[in-house]
């Protein structure tokens, strides 16, 4: 049931029937939603398999990100209470999925939400216009837009629209069955590519070819690595060439909205660099042929700097950096391994879309980000679980976290091991396992890992014990410096060169 209620807020969030249905206006549906949402979990039967609220680092990291925000705000009860909505959708959303399929099951409603949209936008064309998207649209000097509060301009449509390429790749056409990969796939990818064209969207083009250009990289030999990178540098370059409004691309620094937005940017590196305005206060005045006029900076990063400084900046991507290690580090084995496989590739396409259509529109306080983050949190929490399968130790307060699992239930065929790319140092492997199979005790006989470990050990079976990442250490620290050491470059050579 929980399940259900999450999938009813993706729903609200996205499609929004509040903002276009005739007397639900103004109605403040998310409230009574929330409240059955926490009474649904309280009475679950089954809950996450790692319980409680502050368990991993997604959780501390997510913490850190509120306290600072609180801390810094000019009015720190309205921001503790302004952020508490946002913390609560992400910890909901982390214990309704409790399981694999749930997740899986999750991610495809997500796809299909982002269809939805795309559906009200193409309805405006065939005088199937529920949102007023046609007014919107002409309002926009013919850019495809919807009337709902998330996108209501066109490029907000297209970078929402450009997940759906990659994600539905993922979920339907990839180790799907025939119906996913010659109906649904096809159709959904059409109906998405018009709605993008539509919008004429430069920054949703280039995230689109991104995004499927990652697809067709990760996880291949080398030789189509190559293969892939050598398309698109040239058939793929000039094919974007010819979309519509891609020719301004080439003389960036005459468009009236890259000048103003550069302005933007300017004026919100000052405030990071002496003094933040605060939690959602910032705000860019220009001053442009004459008249003040404010002006969005178009960018989640360059508003979090101007809000909240180089240290929000800072925890807003190590929260990211969080969503993204768990994510990319998981390991399994078992009768769900493609399901498992499929939600861990297009949680990492969320993560990425996210993080690189960040340049490019301001959603740094959305919803959206504390769902994707929450799905890599519950992916996370999947993985410590024993499930049936893992026996899993909780360290005691104060001494250096370490994980310890072991295969329950049988024998794992063949080594677990991981590439060594995912890996930041030796510790942080999540199966290293022996020649050997581990045989390992049934789940009801114990859930202590010395016992187990002691039983593989008089089976005669060579046994490693496996550490799993769980605590936030020095090295996601400084992963969280390099990134915002990324990001303030990014900002400084923009401003420079542009």
């Amino acid at each position: 049931m929980e399940l259900r209620i999450a999938i009813l807020f993706l729903f609200l969030y996205y499609i929004r029937p509040q903002d276009w249905i005739p007397g639900m206006e103004g109605f403040n549906i998310v409230r009574p939603l929330i409240v059955s949402w926490a009474v649904i979990l309280y009475a679950a039967k089954r809950r996450s398999p790692v319980t409680g609220w502050v368990k991993t680092p997604h959780d501390w990291a997510m913490l850190a990100y509120w306290g600072w925000i609180v801390w810094s705000a000019p009015e720190p009860k309205d921001a503790l209470l302004g952020f508490f909505p946002l913390v609560i959708f992400y910890a909901f959303t982390v214990h309704s999925l409790t399981s694999w399929e749930a997740v899986f099951s999750y991610l495809k409603a997500w796809n299909w939400m982002l269809v939805g949209i795309a559906l009200l936008a193409a309805g405006s064309f065939i005088n199937i216009d529920l949102t007023g998207a046609a007014a919107m649209t002409l309002s926009q000097k013919g850019r495809l837009a919807i009337g709902t509060w998330m996108h209501n301009n066109p490029n907000a449509l297209g970078h929402s629209l450009a997940v759906v390429l990659p994600l539905s790749y993922l979920l339907y056409f990839w180790r799907g069955n025939s119906f996913g990969r010659w109906v649904l796939f096809p159709l959904q990818n059409a109906l998405v590519i018009f709605c993008i064209y539509q919008t004429q969207s430069k920054g949703s083009f280039l995230v689109s070819a991104a995004l499927m250009l990652l697809i067709f990289i990760i996880g291949r030999p080398l030789p189509v690595k190559i293969f892939v990178l050598a398309l698109a540098v040239t058939m793929g370059v000039s094919a974007l060439s010819f979309l519509p409004r891609m020719s301004d691309m080439n003389n960036l620094r005459s468009e009236e909205g890259v000048q103003g937005r550069l302005m933007a940017w300017e004026i919100a590196k000052t405030a990071m660099e002496k003094k933040p305005a605060g939690w959602k206060q910032f705000e860019a005045y220009i001053n442009w042929r004459g008249q003040v006029e404010k002006k969005s900076t178009h960018s989640s990063y360059v508003q979090i700097g101007g809000d909240l400084g180089v240290n929000g900046l800072y925890l807003f991507t190590l929260v990211l950096w969080t969503a993204f290690r768990s994510t990319a580090q998981i390991q399994y084995k078992g009768s769900n391994e493609a399901i498992q496989e499929r939600c861990r590739r297009a949680a990492l396409v969320l993560i990425v879309a996210y993080a690189v259509s960040s340049w490019m529109i301001n959603r740094e306080y959305h919803t959206e980000y504390f769902l994707l983050v929450g799905v890599a949190a519950a992916m996370h929490r999947l993985q410590l679980g024993r499930q049936g399968q893992v026996a899993l130790q909780e360290p005691e307060f104060g001494i250096k976290p370490q994980r310890e699992w072991l295969v329950s239930e049988g024998t794992v065929p063949g080594p677990l091991l991981v590439q060594p790319w995912r890996l930041l140092t030796a510790d942080t492997a999540l199966v290293v396992e022996s020649q050997s199979r581990i045989l390992a005790t049934p789940h009801s006989a114990s859930t202590n890992v010395d016992d187990s470990v002691s039983a593989a050990e008089e089976a005669g079976l060579e046994t490693t014990a496996i550490k799993a990442w769980n605590r936030l250490n020095w090295q996601d620290y400084a992963m969280g410096a390099c990134l915002t050491w990324v990001v303030l470059y990014i900002w400084e050579y923009t401003l420079k060169n542009l």
